[in-house]
C-alpha cells in the first residue's frame, strides 16, 4: 500500500482540508513501516521493540485502516 500511494500521490485525496494531507498520510504509513521491523516473521534482524512502541504502533494502524475504510482517504477515479 505505501509503494502505491508514493507512486500515485496524485491520486489520492483527503477529506481534510490542509495542504499536503496524503503526504502525511504517506508519512504515517512509513512511520509504521519502517518502525515496526519485526512484523511478518521478517527474514532481516529486527530493531527491539518497547510495549510503547508496539502499542504506538497499534494505534497508527488502526487511525490509518479507519481513514482508508472510512472514506476519509481515498483514490479519485
Amino acid at each position: 500500500m505505501l509503494g502505491e500511494l508514493r507512486s500515485t500521490t496524485q491520486k489520492f485525496t483527503a477529506v481534510l482540508p490542509v495542504p499536503r494531507a496524503i503526504e502525511a498520510v504517506e508519512a504515517m504509513m512509513s512511520a509504521l513501516w519502517d518502525g515496526q521491523t519485526s512484523r511478518h516473521g521478517k527474514q532481516h534482524p529486527t530493531v527491539p521493540e518497547t510495549l510503547e512502541a508496539a502499542r504506538a504502533a497499534v494505534h497508527l494502524a488502526t487511525t490509518l485502516v479507519q481513514w482508508f475504510t472510512s472514506g476519509m482517504v481515498t483514490r479519485r477515479p
